[in-house]
Protein backbone atom coordinates (compact mmCIF):
# COMPACT_ATOMS: atom_id res chain seq x y z
CA UNK A 1 0.00 0.00 0.00
CA UNK A 2 1.32 3.20 -0.89
CA UNK A 3 0.50 5.05 2.03
CA UNK A 4 2.32 2.57 4.14
CA UNK A 5 5.37 3.71 2.07
CA UNK A 6 7.49 5.89 4.27
CA UNK A 7 10.43 6.60 1.80
CA UNK A 8 7.96 7.45 -1.09
CA UNK A 9 5.86 9.79 1.62
CA UNK A 10 8.96 11.62 2.40
CA UNK A 11 10.02 12.04 -0.93
CA UNK A 12 6.89 13.60 -1.84
CA UNK A 13 6.46 15.62 1.32
CA UNK A 14 9.19 18.15 0.58
CA UNK A 15 7.66 21.00 2.76
CA UNK A 16 7.82 18.96 5.74
CA UNK A 17 4.45 18.92 6.84
CA UNK A 18 4.57 15.59 8.55
CA UNK A 19 6.98 16.96 10.91
CA UNK A 20 5.27 19.29 11.85
CA UNK A 21 1.99 17.15 12.60
CA UNK A 22 3.45 14.97 14.64
CA UNK A 23 4.82 17.64 16.27
CA UNK A 24 1.61 18.74 17.48
CA UNK A 25 2.20 17.88 21.51
CA UNK A 26 6.09 19.54 21.17
CA UNK A 27 4.23 22.75 20.03
CA UNK A 28 1.44 22.44 22.99
CA UNK A 29 4.31 21.72 24.92
CA UNK A 30 6.87 24.30 24.17
CA UNK A 31 3.56 26.83 24.78
CA UNK A 32 2.79 25.63 28.37
CA UNK A 33 6.62 26.17 28.94
CA UNK A 34 6.88 29.49 27.05
CA UNK A 35 3.84 30.75 29.53
CA UNK A 36 4.53 29.60 32.72
CA UNK A 37 5.50 32.60 33.70
CA UNK A 38 3.76 34.82 31.72
CA UNK A 39 0.94 37.38 33.43
CA UNK A 40 -2.05 39.44 32.39
CA UNK A 41 -2.94 42.82 34.14
CA UNK A 42 -5.99 41.79 36.43
CA UNK A 43 -8.54 44.42 34.44
CA UNK A 44 -8.28 42.21 31.29
CA UNK A 45 -10.80 39.74 33.55
CA UNK A 46 -13.22 42.37 33.54
CA UNK A 47 -14.31 42.73 30.06
CA UNK A 48 -17.60 42.09 29.29
CA UNK A 49 -16.31 40.35 25.62
CA UNK A 50 -14.37 38.88 23.04
CA UNK A 51 -13.07 39.50 20.21
CA UNK A 52 -9.85 37.32 17.93
CA UNK A 53 -9.04 39.08 15.19
CA UNK A 54 -7.31 36.31 13.04
CA UNK A 55 -7.17 34.28 9.38
CA UNK A 56 -7.54 31.33 7.89
CA UNK A 57 -5.29 29.25 10.33
CA UNK A 58 -4.99 31.56 12.57
CA UNK A 59 -8.35 31.93 13.79
CA UNK A 60 -8.75 28.20 14.06
CA UNK A 61 -7.96 28.54 17.34
CA UNK A 62 -10.70 30.35 18.69
CA UNK A 63 -13.21 28.51 16.83
CA UNK A 64 -12.22 25.25 18.54
CA UNK A 65 -12.42 27.11 22.26
CA UNK A 66 -15.80 28.90 21.07
CA UNK A 67 -17.10 25.55 20.40
CA UNK A 68 -15.29 23.62 23.29
CA UNK A 69 -15.85 26.53 26.14
CA UNK A 70 -18.69 27.73 24.94
CA UNK A 71 -21.15 26.77 27.07
CA UNK A 72 -18.83 27.65 29.89
CA UNK A 73 -17.46 31.19 29.38
CA UNK A 74 -19.34 33.84 31.30
CA UNK A 75 -18.94 36.31 28.04
CA UNK A 76 -19.29 36.27 24.74
CA UNK A 77 -16.28 35.06 22.06
CA UNK A 78 -16.89 36.23 18.36
CA UNK A 79 -14.33 35.63 15.88
CA UNK A 80 -13.75 39.16 13.57
CA UNK A 81 -12.43 37.21 10.02
CA UNK A 82 -12.33 40.80 8.27
CA UNK A 83 -10.72 44.34 8.23
CA UNK A 84 -13.01 45.19 10.78
CA UNK A 85 -14.23 44.88 14.40
CA UNK A 86 -17.66 44.61 15.09
CA UNK A 87 -19.37 48.17 16.15
CA UNK A 88 -19.63 47.50 19.78
CA UNK A 89 -15.67 46.88 20.15
CA UNK A 90 -15.11 49.64 23.30
CA UNK A 91 -12.76 50.03 26.36
CA UNK A 92 -14.70 47.23 27.72
CA UNK A 93 -13.77 44.53 25.29
CA UNK A 94 -10.70 41.99 24.94
CA UNK A 95 -9.12 42.34 21.65
CA UNK A 96 -6.48 39.42 20.53
CA UNK A 97 -4.65 39.84 17.91
CA UNK A 98 -3.48 36.66 16.08
CA UNK A 99 -1.15 35.99 13.19
CA UNK A 100 1.28 33.98 12.94
CA UNK A 101 3.49 36.43 10.71
CA UNK A 102 2.67 39.42 12.60
CA UNK A 103 2.08 40.82 9.41
CA UNK A 104 -1.43 39.41 8.05
CA UNK A 105 -3.04 42.93 6.63
CA UNK A 106 -7.11 42.18 8.09
CA UNK A 107 -5.22 41.70 11.36
CA UNK A 108 -3.19 44.98 11.44
CA UNK A 109 -6.72 46.62 10.09
CA UNK A 110 -8.12 45.11 13.07
CA UNK A 111 -5.20 46.50 15.19
CA UNK A 112 -5.96 49.99 13.83
CA UNK A 113 -9.67 49.93 14.87
CA UNK A 114 -8.58 48.66 18.67
CA UNK A 115 -6.51 51.26 19.15
CA UNK A 116 -9.59 53.44 17.72
CA UNK A 117 -11.86 52.18 20.36
CA UNK A 118 -9.79 52.05 23.29
CA UNK A 119 -10.02 48.25 23.75
CA UNK A 120 -7.55 46.06 25.61
CA UNK A 121 -5.46 43.91 23.24
CA UNK A 122 -3.31 41.02 23.60
CA UNK A 123 -1.35 39.60 20.65
CA UNK A 124 -0.11 36.41 19.95
CA UNK A 125 2.44 36.20 16.99
CA UNK A 126 5.87 35.22 15.87
CA UNK A 127 7.35 38.47 14.74
CA UNK A 128 7.25 41.29 12.29
CA UNK A 129 4.51 44.14 12.77
CA UNK A 130 2.55 42.81 15.65
CA UNK A 131 5.96 41.59 17.81
CA UNK A 132 6.83 45.50 17.37
CA UNK A 133 3.54 46.91 18.45
CA UNK A 134 3.35 44.43 21.42
CA UNK A 135 7.02 45.36 22.91
CA UNK A 136 6.59 48.93 22.17
CA UNK A 137 3.19 48.97 24.07
CA UNK A 138 3.99 45.87 26.30
CA UNK A 139 1.26 44.33 25.63
CA UNK A 140 0.23 40.68 26.98
CA UNK A 141 0.34 38.05 24.85
CA UNK A 142 2.45 35.22 23.60
CA UNK A 143 5.69 35.96 21.05
CA UNK A 144 7.48 32.92 20.61
CA UNK A 145 9.85 31.15 17.99
CA UNK A 146 7.66 28.01 16.08
CA UNK A 147 10.43 25.49 16.90
CA UNK A 148 8.60 22.72 16.49
CA UNK A 149 6.51 23.81 13.25
CA UNK A 150 9.52 22.69 10.55
CA UNK A 151 7.38 23.43 7.56
CA UNK A 152 6.54 26.91 8.69
CA UNK A 153 2.79 27.15 7.73
CA UNK A 154 0.22 28.59 9.95
CA UNK A 155 -2.41 26.32 9.41
CA UNK A 156 -0.08 23.46 11.20
CA UNK A 157 1.03 25.68 13.98
CA UNK A 158 -2.04 25.24 15.56
CA UNK A 159 -0.49 23.89 19.04
CA UNK A 160 0.73 27.46 19.72
CA UNK A 161 -1.95 29.28 18.81
CA UNK A 162 -4.96 26.79 20.45
CA UNK A 163 -3.16 26.03 23.13
CA UNK A 164 -1.46 29.59 23.99
CA UNK A 165 -4.91 30.86 23.85
CA UNK A 166 -6.23 28.21 26.37
CA UNK A 167 -3.66 28.86 28.56
CA UNK A 168 -3.93 32.81 28.45
CA UNK A 169 -7.73 32.48 28.72
CA UNK A 170 -7.33 30.43 31.53
CA UNK A 171 -4.59 33.02 33.29
CA UNK A 172 -7.18 35.86 32.46
CA UNK A 173 -10.47 32.93 34.55
CA UNK A 174 -12.15 33.22 30.95
CA UNK A 175 -12.09 29.34 31.10
CA UNK A 176 -10.96 26.68 33.01
CA UNK A 177 -7.66 25.33 31.80
CA UNK A 178 -5.13 24.23 34.60
CA UNK A 179 -1.93 22.06 34.40
CA UNK A 180 -4.13 18.74 34.73
CA UNK A 181 -6.07 19.71 31.65
CA UNK A 182 -3.11 20.73 29.63
CA UNK A 183 -1.08 17.57 30.37
CA UNK A 184 -3.88 15.43 29.58
CA UNK A 185 -4.58 17.35 25.74
CA UNK A 186 -0.75 16.63 25.41
CA UNK A 187 -1.00 12.93 26.09
CA UNK A 188 -4.24 12.54 24.12
CA UNK A 189 -2.04 14.56 21.30
CA UNK A 190 0.83 11.93 21.62
CA UNK A 191 -1.28 8.58 21.91
CA UNK A 192 -3.32 9.62 18.46
CA UNK A 193 -0.15 10.42 16.72
CA UNK A 194 1.25 6.63 17.30
CA UNK A 195 -2.48 5.53 15.81
CA UNK A 196 -2.46 7.50 13.32
CA UNK A 197 1.19 8.19 12.37
CA UNK A 198 2.36 6.90 9.16
CA UNK A 199 4.16 4.26 10.73
CA UNK A 200 1.41 2.55 11.96
CA UNK A 201 -0.47 0.46 9.06
CA UNK A 202 -3.60 0.95 6.93
CA UNK A 203 -5.03 -2.15 8.50
CA UNK A 204 -4.95 -0.92 11.94
CA UNK A 205 -4.91 2.96 10.57
CA UNK A 206 -7.93 4.62 10.74
CA UNK A 207 -7.09 8.25 9.44
CA UNK A 208 -5.26 5.94 6.28
CA UNK A 209 -8.82 4.07 5.92
CA UNK A 210 -10.55 7.51 5.89
CA UNK A 211 -8.55 9.41 3.64
CA UNK A 212 -8.46 6.25 1.04
CA UNK A 213 -12.40 6.91 1.13
CA UNK A 214 -12.21 10.75 0.58
CA UNK A 215 -10.00 9.66 -2.23
CA UNK A 216 -11.96 11.34 -6.00
CA UNK A 217 -14.96 12.85 -3.30
CA UNK A 218 -15.98 15.95 -2.16
CA UNK A 219 -16.04 15.63 1.18
CA UNK A 220 -18.27 16.81 3.95
CA UNK A 221 -17.49 16.63 7.82
CA UNK A 222 -21.00 16.76 10.34
CA UNK A 223 -20.53 16.55 14.28
CA UNK A 224 -22.25 17.89 17.22
CA UNK A 225 -21.76 21.60 18.27
CA UNK A 226 -18.70 21.27 20.72
CA UNK A 227 -16.58 20.05 17.95
CA UNK A 228 -17.54 22.56 15.13
CA UNK A 229 -14.52 24.33 15.94
CA UNK A 230 -12.50 21.12 14.95
CA UNK A 231 -14.25 20.36 11.95
CA UNK A 232 -14.10 23.71 10.34
CA UNK A 233 -9.96 23.19 11.08
CA UNK A 234 -10.38 20.04 9.54
CA UNK A 235 -12.22 21.10 6.46
CA UNK A 236 -9.42 23.89 6.41
CA UNK A 237 -6.95 21.16 6.40
CA UNK A 238 -8.47 19.41 3.64
CA UNK A 239 -8.92 22.61 1.33
CA UNK A 240 -5.12 23.63 1.92
CA UNK A 241 -3.16 20.28 2.00
CA UNK A 242 -5.02 18.43 -0.23
CA UNK A 243 -6.38 20.93 -2.58
CA UNK A 244 -9.85 19.58 -2.19
CA UNK A 245 -13.20 20.98 -2.46
CA UNK A 246 -14.71 20.38 1.54
CA UNK A 247 -16.87 21.72 3.99
CA UNK A 248 -18.70 21.06 7.70
CA UNK A 249 -21.74 21.63 8.97
CA UNK A 250 -23.64 20.47 12.74
CA UNK A 251 -26.38 18.72 13.56
CA UNK A 252 -28.87 19.48 14.86
CA UNK A 253 -28.85 22.40 12.11
CA UNK A 254 -28.33 20.55 9.19
CA UNK A 255 -31.62 18.55 10.21
CA UNK A 256 -33.73 21.47 9.43
CA UNK A 257 -32.54 21.99 5.68
CA UNK A 258 -29.45 20.72 4.18
CA UNK A 259 -30.68 17.41 3.82
CA UNK A 260 -33.40 18.73 1.43
CA UNK A 261 -30.55 19.71 -0.46
CA UNK A 262 -29.16 16.13 -1.03
CA UNK A 263 -31.26 15.24 -4.63
CA UNK A 264 -29.74 17.56 -7.15
CA UNK A 265 -27.99 18.37 -9.00
CA UNK A 266 -28.43 14.29 -9.32
CA UNK A 267 -24.74 13.76 -10.66
CA UNK A 268 -23.32 15.57 -7.27
CA UNK A 269 -23.74 11.87 -5.52
CA UNK A 270 -21.75 9.91 -6.92
CA UNK A 271 -19.18 12.28 -5.82
CA UNK A 272 -20.41 13.17 -2.71
CA UNK A 273 -19.20 11.65 0.91
CA UNK A 274 -20.42 12.87 4.04
CA UNK A 275 -18.14 11.77 7.08
CA UNK A 276 -19.89 11.95 10.67
CA UNK A 277 -17.86 12.21 13.20
CA UNK A 278 -19.33 10.71 16.17
CA UNK A 279 -18.75 9.22 20.23
CA UNK A 280 -20.89 7.46 22.04
CA UNK A 281 -20.85 10.23 24.91
CA UNK A 282 -22.71 12.13 22.03
CA UNK A 283 -25.99 12.95 24.03
CA UNK A 284 -29.08 10.41 23.21
CA UNK A 285 -30.90 13.26 20.72
CA UNK A 286 -27.82 13.54 19.17
CA UNK A 287 -26.79 9.69 18.77
CA UNK A 288 -30.35 9.70 17.40
CA UNK A 289 -30.08 12.72 14.92
CA UNK A 290 -26.68 10.60 13.86
CA UNK A 291 -28.61 7.49 12.86
CA UNK A 292 -31.74 9.05 11.19
CA UNK A 293 -29.08 11.56 8.93
CA UNK A 294 -27.35 8.52 7.43
CA UNK A 295 -31.06 6.92 6.66
CA UNK A 296 -31.60 10.11 4.42
CA UNK A 297 -28.47 9.79 3.07
CA UNK A 298 -28.74 6.19 2.20
CA UNK A 299 -32.55 7.06 0.90
CA UNK A 300 -31.14 9.83 -1.62
CA UNK A 301 -28.06 7.67 -2.66
CA UNK A 302 -25.47 9.74 -0.76
CA UNK A 303 -22.32 7.93 0.49
CA UNK A 304 -21.86 8.53 3.96
CA UNK A 305 -19.35 7.16 6.71
CA UNK A 306 -19.51 7.33 10.38
CA UNK A 307 -16.09 7.69 12.51
CA UNK A 308 -16.51 6.93 16.17
CA UNK A 309 -14.45 9.22 18.50
CA UNK A 310 -13.05 7.06 21.44
CA UNK A 311 -12.18 10.05 23.66
CA UNK A 312 -15.05 10.39 26.26
CA UNK A 313 -14.63 14.39 27.28
CA UNK A 314 -15.12 16.87 25.15
CA UNK A 315 -11.55 18.23 25.45
CA UNK A 316 -9.84 14.80 24.60
CA UNK A 317 -12.30 14.31 21.55
CA UNK A 318 -10.70 17.71 20.73
CA UNK A 319 -7.56 16.66 20.58
CA UNK A 320 -8.08 13.22 18.97
CA UNK A 321 -9.96 14.77 16.15
CA UNK A 322 -7.19 17.49 15.32
CA UNK A 323 -4.69 15.01 15.30
CA UNK A 324 -6.61 12.85 12.77
CA UNK A 325 -7.96 16.01 10.74
CA UNK A 326 -4.63 16.69 10.04
CA UNK A 327 -3.09 13.11 9.23
CA UNK A 328 -6.32 12.34 6.70
CA UNK A 329 -5.62 15.59 5.05
CA UNK A 330 -1.71 14.52 4.62
CA UNK A 331 -2.65 11.29 3.80
CA UNK A 332 -4.99 12.53 1.05
CA UNK A 333 -2.81 15.03 -0.41
CA UNK A 334 -0.02 11.83 -0.86
CA UNK A 335 -3.05 9.84 -2.33
CA UNK A 336 -2.97 13.04 -4.41
CA UNK A 337 0.61 12.82 -5.35
CA UNK A 338 0.61 16.19 -3.20
CA UNK A 339 3.38 17.94 -1.61
CA UNK A 340 0.97 19.52 0.76
CA UNK A 341 3.05 22.46 2.16
CA UNK A 342 2.59 24.93 -0.49
CA UNK A 343 -0.48 26.97 -1.43
CA UNK A 344 -0.12 28.44 -4.44
CA UNK A 345 -3.59 29.94 -5.36
CA UNK A 346 -3.49 31.94 -1.89
CA UNK A 347 0.10 33.03 -2.23
CA UNK A 348 -0.96 34.18 -5.82
CA UNK A 349 -3.80 35.75 -4.45
CA UNK A 350 -1.89 37.52 -1.62
CA UNK A 351 1.16 38.49 -3.91
CA UNK A 352 -1.55 40.26 -6.75
CA UNK A 353 -3.31 42.19 -3.73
Amino acid sequence: MFLDNILQIKNLDKGRMLASIEALADQCREAWKDLAGVSVPREYSQVKNIVVAGMGGWALGAYIIRALYGNEMKISLEIANDYHLPAYVNKDTLVVLSSYSGSTEETLSCLVEAKKKNAKILVMTTGKDLAEFKKDKKLPGYLFTPHFNPCNSPRMGLGYSLFGSLILFGKIGFIKFSEFEAQKAIKIAEKYNRELGVYKKITDNRAKQLAEKLKDKIPFYFSASHLAGNIHTAANQLNENAKVFAYWALLPEINHHLMEGLLFPAAIKKDLILVFLESTSDEPKIRKRFALTREVAKKRGVEAVSYMLQEKTPLGQSFELLVLGSYVSFYLAMLYDLDPTPIPMVDWFKKNM
